[in-house]
């Protein structure tokens, strides 16, 4: 089963007072960039992807178009969008070809900056970095596109009904049993990402008032590679597995029928939601959560 993670990840160490100028310098206004909401913009990052679809902007190219509707789903893509080539590493001869307007990508991941800056005008915006504060990152991220391509009206208005609902879900849970929930991708049949501090599905459980089981340390990414000794080690959590889990065959196991949530019953499964996202993915964990604890 194919590990869903990015390549090589080199998540950025950036402070407050480099992100704060960073952010300053992409939303400054120059003659070149005011208005992109109709230009061709590149795109390295799938959250920047999802993030300009839910503004209203279509994406001239992304990277690995092919997998963007298996891992992310929605928003979808439209079918003209080019296909770059690998997220880590585009195909650089294309992407001078396209002449794109913009480039967007992650900070610290991938092909650097200066490089792309040598196509075209280049954001590298932070998402996963030492902060583990990916909610927040996507936040002022999708504030910065939307200055950056004129659509900013677009961008906070988005972002104030994605907000509003993620409190209206906060409460409905107030009638959720308490449960901690693990969040679980499998690997393969015997190893487990499980998501914790830093990921964006542990922002949106403390948006919705649901507590993360997970509690051990995390990368950047915001989630640990572990056994299924280390559910074994969470008896009281209710576990939440995101598709594809693991065959058939391994869930009549011995091993898996011996873990406190299957004799009990506290599984679900979701469907595919992309664990490296941006407030869109944030989004659709939040729906899809509801509806796998039964607020549908």
């Amino acid at each position: 089963m194919t590990v869903e993670r990015p390549r090589k990840p080199h998540p950025g160490q950036l402070t407050r007072r480099q992100f704060a100028a960073a952010l300053a310098a992409f939303m400054m206004p120059n003659a070149a960039s005011a208005e992109l909401a109709h230009s061709k913009i590149a795109v390295l990052d799938w959250g920047w992807a999802e993030s300009l679809l839910a503004i209203g902007v279509a994406p001239q190219a992304v990277a690995e178009t092919p997998l963007y509707g298996d891992r992310v789903v929605v928003p979808a893509l439209p079918e003209e969008t080019i296909d770059l080539g690998l997220r880590s590493w585009p195909n650089m001869e294309l992407l001078r070809s396209l002449h794109p307007d913009l480039i967007l990508s992650q900070a610290n991941y991938g092909v650097s900056e200066a490089r792309l800056q040598d196509i075209a005008p280049t954001m590298a915006l932070p998402l996963y970095t030492a902060e583990q504060q990916p909610l927040r990152r996507s936040h002022e991220a999708l504030v910065a596109i939307g200055h950056r391509i004129g659509r900013l009206a677009a961008a906070d208005a988005y972002l104030e009904g994605a907000h509003a609902r993620l409190a209206a879900i906060k409460a409905e849970m107030i009638s959720y049993d308490g449960r901690p929930l693990m969040i679980v991708k499998f690997t393969d049949d015997r190893i487990i990402d499980i998501y914790g501090t830093g990921s964006l599905f542990d922002d949106v459980l403390a948006k919705i008032g649901i507590t993360n089981a997970w509690n051990e340390p995390t990368n950047n990414w915001g989630f640990a590679t572990a056994g299924l000794d280390a559910i074994a080690r969470h008896p009281e959590a209710r576990l939440l597995i995101i598709e594809p889990g693991p065959p058939d065959a391994f869930l009549k196991s011995a091993l898996w029928q011996s873990l406190p949530a299957v004799q009990r019953g506290d599984v679900s499964t979701i469907p595919p939601t992309w664990v490296f996202g941006a407030f869109p993915s944030a989004m659709r964990f939040a729906e899809v959560l509801r509806k796998a604890l039964g607020f549908a």
